[in-house]
């Protein structure tokens, strides 16, 4: 006998869950559950880049005229890491620079 669930009864069982794996002592059920199902479906892990799309993208950029670069890089994720590093750093040292400002138009508070 297969039981059709009404729409209250699907939130109710997915509230009761809920406060069930909240518990501290539910946690690590859960978490083990979870590692299986991932595993099970081959979810998870690093994600690959679809090299037809990329190759795609590569065409039509080429066609357009536009930055092709970026395609077969391997030194792309260099480049991109010193451009983070760089603009810390500058951003950084700009609000260094901002902080030793004196503040000109500041209002003065009145003595009473």
């Amino acid at each position: 006998m297969s039981m059709n669930r009404t729409e209250q009864d699907k939130i109710n069982r997915k509230e009761a869950n809920q406060r069930y794996y909240k518990l501290e002592e539910n946690k690590e059920q859960k978490k083990n559950y979870m590692k299986a199902y991932y595993k099970k479906n081959s979810w998870g892990g690093a994600r690959q880049e679809n090299k037809q799309i990329a190759k795609n993208h590569y065409e039509w950029c080429k066609e357009n005229g536009r930055d092709t670069s970026w395609y077969k890089n391997d030194s792309l994720n260099i480049t991109n890491s010193e451009r983070f590093v760089n603009y810390k750093e500058k951003t950084e040292s700009e609000k260094s620079q901002d902080d030793l400002e004196p503040i000109v138009n500041a209002p003065m508070m009145d003595k009473e």
